[in-house]
């Protein structure tokens, strides 16, 4: 072996004598061949840096069975490497690397090139290379272009500042490598262990996690999120299609409630404990609440209609829950309806004028022990009467008149009762405020010019509207007026949900009010007749209005958009409207009941 040649340049630490190894015999290198030499830095750095010093080529016993690694002076037995997915080539920009250090002017390497020729002999021999003159860019060709990377300007793993050869290299301290391209992967999951053999590219913790802890995670997890993960693998759609899972996803929608204590024919998950809310089908149930409220919004999805008759005159009034449907009706009559078929369950008669508001306890016979739901109509002949519901065998319903409150000297135009209070409007202009528990006379409230059209009644606070054109907010327990809204025009309806008031005018419009700053948010047109009836959900914020010019909309309260729009939804005057999560029901001057039914083929028992 020829011997070391001496130079101050070169580095203490590469001055480590290298054994003596005789001499192979070298002819043309063969396509297939692998490189029998390496080349690292005396830190074991695989990083560039702008001088070269050389050292004789120790060949190593097992040279043949080397990787040389493009972008580093290395290379690493081929056992030890890990194959990658190839990298985008990137674009080379030579000028980025930094000028080799100038060597005395009897060099006899090209003036041109970027890097210095290490100018051993063998150097030259081992790598196919005899011609001085074509210089380092032709013996490593992929060398080049990755040392020529733009991305080698974000690594700073090197702690030397020139290249030297080392033979006693520890291949297993080594950063991973790319066996296809040769980078260094420094922002992937992928490592070799020192035993030299590969390891895997990434860990699947669902399968090192109890199933609990995967579910638990899961629960976290958006709708987008969730439907991937039911596309990794059949590990993971398991885990997504857990029943928490879905049930967590439908409870986090704005707006979409349900009744876990009504009666449902949907078949349960575990049909062992029917009763139970984590038995309920989640997953159905999502899917179908998702295609209900797209058909809200799609007018190419025409709602089912069923048609009830039955009254005898104008039907002023309602309230649906699960199962039935009640109305008043100029007939003087209260009658009760199944929703499914529009079957007559019951009429109750004691007033002696048309029957002109009501309310009623939303599925009372659902209750433990039977307890007689609460009914309270109001009438044109100016009383306000209270009835005890039973549901008998065959699912009829009577009803027992309780108490006649009296007082008022105008026909009851509406009514509000929540747990405390039953509060009742009238023509006379007055709102009365009875105790429900006593059925006593509270207090009156006074203060419109004119008659008391509709009312509104939220934690303990009343908001009334009246024909001469204001809005009136109210404490009920002292009688206190905290603010007054002017419309300017006659208001027929009026709804308030949180800090929201909307009302109905006879000019056409429908007004979104703050109750706490009293400014108007938002005025809603459309309607070309005097809005009639408003029913709002403020947590979908759905609000459906119906009007003298027979049509019933849907709007947005949160945007002021025009949903849907049902013209001449009835055949007269539409006097009073209502609507759950899957249907709008509405009555009208010409004596009929409409539901407008969204949920056909659903699974939608439960939405309210």
């Amino acid at each position: 072996m020829d011997p070391v040649p001496s130079s101050s340049s070169v580095p203490s630490t590469s001055s480590v004598p290298f054994p003596r190894q005789p001499r192979p015999r070298f002819g043309p290198r063969s396509p297939g061949q692998r490189p029998t030499a390496f080349i690292v830095s005396d830190a074991g750095s695989p990083f560039f840096h702008h001088r070269f010093y050389t050292e004789p080529i120790a060949l190593h016993a097992n040279a043949f069975d080397l990787d040389f690694v493009d972008g580093a002076f290395s290379a690493v037995p081929h056992s030890m490497t890990i194959t990658r997915p190839s990298s985008p080539a990137p674009t080379m920009d030579f000028s980025i690397i930094n000028p080799p250090s100038p060597e005395p002017e009897s060099d006899p390497g090209p003036s041109q090139s970027t890097f210095h020729r290490p100018r051993h002999r063998r150097f030259n021999t081992i790598y196919g290379n005899p011609s001085p003159s074509r210089g380092m860019k032709n013996i490593f060709p992929r060398l080049w272009g990755a040392l020529s990377s733009p991305a080698r300007k974000n690594r700073s793993k090197s702690s030397s500042d020139s290249f030297v050869f080392n033979s006693y290299l520890s291949y297993a301290d080594l950063p991973p490598l790319d066996g296809e391209e040769g980078e260094l992967i420094d922002d992937e999951a992928c490592f070799m262990g020192r035993d030299g053999a590969s390891a895997t590219s990434g860990i699947d913790l669902t399968r090192t996690l109890p199933p609990e802890l995967c579910v638990l995670v899961f629960r976290y997890l958006d709708l987008a999120s969730v439907l991937a993960c039911q596309r990794v693998s059949r590990r993971w759609r398991r885990l997504a299609d857990d029943n928490t899972v879905w049930r967590d996803l439908f409870f986090r929608r704005d707006g979409w409630a349900i009744d876990l204590a009504r009666p449902t024919a949907v078949p349960p998950a575990t049909p062992s404990t029917p009763d139970a809310p984590l038995t309920l089908p989640w997953r159905r149930l999502y899917r179908a609440r998702q295609t209900l409220d797209e058909r809200w919004s799609s007018p190419a999805f025409p709602p089912q209609t069923m048609r009830i008759t039955g009254h005898t005159n104008s039907v002023y009034c309602l309230e649906f829950d699960s199962t039935r449907i009640v109305t008043g009706a100029r007939d003087h009559t209260v009658r009760v309806w199944r929703i499914a078929d529009g079957a007559c369950l019951g009429i109750l008669r004691a007033h002696t004028g048309s029957v002109l508001c009501l309310k009623f306890e939303r599925d009372w016979d659902v209750h433990p022990g039977g307890a007689p739901g609460l009914l309270v109509t109001g009438s044109s002949d100016r009383t306000v009467r209270v009835w005890d519901l039973h549901a008998l065998p065959g699912g009829t319903v009577c009803g027992d008149e309780r108490a006649v409150l009296s007082g008022h000297t105008g026909g009851v135009l509406d009514l509000r009762v929540d747990a405390r209070w039953i509060v009742s409007s009238s023509k006379d202009s007055c709102v009365f405020v009875w105790d429900r528990a006593t059925l006593a006379l509270h207090r009156t409230l006074v203060g419109h010019e004119g008659p008391v059209n509709s009312i509104a009644l939220q934690a303990g606070r009343l908001v009334s509207a009246s024909g001469d054109g204001r809005i009136m907010l109210w404490d009920v327990a002292s009688g206190e007026c905290l603010r007054v809204f002017e419309h300017l025009r006659g208001l027929a309806c009026v709804e308030y949900k949180g800090d929201t008031i909307i009302s109905g005018s006879n000019d056409s419009k429908i007004k979104i009010w703050s109750a706490s700053t009293g400014e108007c948010l938002r005025t809603l047109s459309g309607h070309t007749e005097l809005v009639r009836a408003l029913s709002f959900d403020p947590a979908s914020g759905r609000l459906v209005s119906a009007s003298y010019d027979m049509s019933v909309r849907v709007w947005d309260v949160r945007s002021g958009r025009l949903v849907r729009e049902f013209l001449r939804h009835q055949g007269s005057h539409i006097l009073d409207v209502k609507f759950d999560a899957r249907k709008i029901v509405s009555v009208s001057f010409d004596k009929t009941i409409l539901v407008a039914d969204f949920s056909e083929g659903l699974d939608a028992d439960l939405f309210v």
